[in-house]
């Protein structure tokens, strides 16, 4: 019996003007006959019963229809109304899975402003304003973490039409109606995302195998799959809100104290998960940590930092509440640091305690973030104690795993390369022109994890070409908005997303045909999926369309960082894409100068001379580097004649810690 992959059916877009591989199974050994597009060959089927041919390139056109015959038993089958265009697969995390009927809002943009919904407002401009439905279309593959290596997946290519297009990502929707607009061929979309994911679960694992970088990451992924006691889930709730916090119980049975005994509690690696350590299940988890304070600290108010707590907290010094986040069904803050002063009169010369309350009612629990990121100071001070490594652990409350699943292995879509073998392994080879990606936020949740997703991105961009066997495919990626919920200072020399977004930008550098847009300016600080998806489709349909189609009267992004050079008691920085550049509002916020002590002060002046600036600061005589946007809520100052920010950038090659 003949049976196509589940990519080919009525309605699909093959790709124009290259080889395009089809393939199934059919009964072994027998010889099929395919008729298309006015030509006539055979294909064989082999022993095991699968069959692959390629359809010589043409240009596009259609709808044709393919006919492909059993010779031995003359069973037929047909595939109507196919076409020739242009084919993008658009993969990611949630920002790309945002579909135009999508009105996810975090709770502190919905207490901002709670009538506004861009998205849904630009969903409407969108399906009022189709002309024709036939022209963009869309296969949207289904959700799958089996842990397996998976040969199909489900979906149904679609019209793009008033009644299906709402369901379609909204990002990719309107690349690809900039796209066909401007091509005037039929536009063909394979939609596979899945929010809150990393790089790591979208590469296969001989990918990671091939960068040093990435290896280690390998032999746990391999553990989990080695064993009989995958996570047995207690519950797969409706809602959540049964399993909102109780109330404080451990704070009445001294937990805070830091006379308590605490030398019976299991011992927790901090930064990690409580339930990844097998400490507890979801619910309320208490974890505390000795820190010794020195004499010259006494009488000095001091900043408490921790990674982000996933998902509430409350946190005390020497007994005494000194910060909190989250209530009821919050996850705001699952990933955001914590920063909470600490009264001179708490602090002691010697032995303190930190005692952090920590309560997760879904997915994982975890005192995340980096190493770096557990520390003490003087307020105002460069001195500082980590006191990251092993805590001591209690649990509360203890409700079990919650769905969905949070522990590595089948289930859970951050198992590395779980995505690649489930949802994007069944697409390969399946002729494309390229891929766009909006990923990264779940990469950046430290320094040091948001400095390493330059190998990773590029492990993943290299693996991708590799099983496609396509070469070095077009790759458009999405440079991460503002976003900073409770607010950041203009220049951050430990922010996580200033580090990512530099890693895209070196991503761009190092490898051939990876371009991207970014999206710093049509952001929402307080939210970390901005609705607005329009600007962001059409600044990718504009980088595709210089890139790729040849389009050079397009601007594909505003200035982009090339090279520098000293020059005098000032620093000349080189763009590309800097025809007209402007400074905003004549204000030179978000450039920052430094010296040989790597301290970073603001820039006094900022002159524009054709494809560069001079940045000079009156507190810097012997400038070593400057850095523009470095904070999680930048400030977009520089812009070109297109009205496109630039791209935020470093020149200095500096440790962070």
């Amino acid at each position: 019996m003949i049976s196509l992959h589940s990519l080919f059916q009525d309605h699909a877009v093959l790709q124009q003007r290259q080889w395009n591989p089809v393939w199934g199974n059919a009964v072994p050994g027998h010889r099929l006959q395919v008729q298309f597009a006015g030509m006539e060959f055979l294909a064989k089927v082999n022993a095991s019963g699968a069959f692959k041919f390629r359809l010589p390139p043409l240009p596009a056109g259609g709808p044709y229809s393919m006919v492909i015959t059993d010779v031995e038993n003359q069973e037929t089958v047909t595939i109507n109304d196919l076409m020739i265009g242009e084919v993008w697969v658009a993969s990611g995390q949630s920002n790309m899975e945002y579909q135009l009927i999508s009105g996810w809002t975090s709770t502190l943009a919905q207490k901002a402003d709670p009538t506004a919904n861009v998205n849904l407002e630009q969903k409407e401009e969108y399906c009022n304003t189709i002309t024709d439905p036939a022209a963009i279309r869309f296969f949207t593959v289904q959700k799958e973490a089996s842990g397996m290596e998976e040969d199909t997946c489900s979906g149904e290519w679609k019209y793009m039409s008033p009644e299906t297009a709402p369901w379609a990502s909204a990002v990719a929707a309107w690349f690809a109606r900039y796209v066909q607009e401007n091509q005037k061929v039929t536009v063909g979309l394979i939609i596979t995302a899945w929010g809150g994911t990393i790089a790591e679960a979208w590469t296969s694992r001989a990918g990671l195998l091939s960068n040093p970088e990435t290896t280690p990451i390998v032999p746990d992924m391999d553990d989990v799959f080695f064993k009989t006691d995958w996570p047995v889930y207690s519950v797969t709730p409706t809602s959540y809100e049964a399993y909102f916090d109780p109330g404080n119980k451990g704070f009445d049975m001294g937990w805070a104290d830091p006379a308590f005994d605490d030398s019976a509690w299991k011992s927790m690696a901090v930064p990690g998960s409580w339930i990844m350590q097998k400490i507890s299940g979801n619910g309320a988890l208490w974890a505390r940590q000795e820190i010794n304070i020195p004499a010259s600290w006494r009488k000095k108010d001091l900043i408490l930092n921790l990674g982000g707590i996933d998902k509430h907290d409350t946190t005390y010094f020497n007994g005494v509440k000194v910060g909190g986040m989250g209530k009821e069904g919050e996850i705001t803050f699952w990933d955001t640091p914590r920063h909470y002063r600490i009264p001179a009169e708490l602090v002691k010369e010697g032995r303190n305690v930190v005692a952090v309350r920590a309560y997760s009612f879904m997915h994982d629990g975890a005192l995340g973030g980096g190493k770096e990121d557990y520390f003490i100071q003087p307020e105002g001070e460069d001195d500082k104690i980590f006191f990251a490594g092993i805590w001591k652990a209690e649990p509360e409350y203890n409700l079990g795993v919650l769905c969905p699943a949070a522990l590595p292995g089948p289930g859970y879509a951050n198992t590395p390369s779980i995505l690649f073998n489930s949802m994007l392994r069944p697409l390969i080879p399946y002729g494309i022109r390229g891929a766009i990606w909006y990923q990264g936020e779940s990469n950046a949740a430290s320094v040091s994890e948001s400095l390493a997703y330059e190998e990773k991105l590029c492990t993943m961009i290299r693996d991708w070409r590799y099983h496609w066997g396509q070469g070095d495919f077009p790759f458009i990626q999405v440079q991460l908005a503002n976003y900073s919920p409770l607010g950041a200072p203009a220049y951050d020399a430990a922010s996580r997303w200033a580090v990512l977004r530099d890693a895209q930008r070196k991503v761009c550098e190092k490898l051939p045909r990876v371009t991207m847009c970014t999206a710093i300016d049509v952001g929402n600080l307080l939210d970390i999926h901005p609705h607005d998806k329009k600007s962001v489709g059409k600044r990718m349909a504009d980088n595709a369309l210089y890139h790729v189609y040849g389009q050079k009267t397009i601007v594909p992004f505003g200035p982009l960082y090339r090279r520098s050079e000293v020059e005098g008691d000032g620093i000349r920085i080189y763009f590309d894409y800097a025809d007209g550049m402007t400074i905003k509002e004549d204000l030179p916020q978000s450039f920052y100068v430094a010296g040989p002590q790597r301290v970073f002060y603001p820039a006094t002046s900022v002159e524009i001379c054709g494809d560069s600036i001079l940045v000079r600061c009156k507190d810097v005589k012997t400038p070593y580097s400057v850095r523009y946007g470095w904070s999680d809520a930048l400030i977009s100052t520089l812009y070109n004649s297109a009205g496109l920010p630039a791209s935020p950038f470093r020149t200095d090659h500096w440790d962070f810690y």
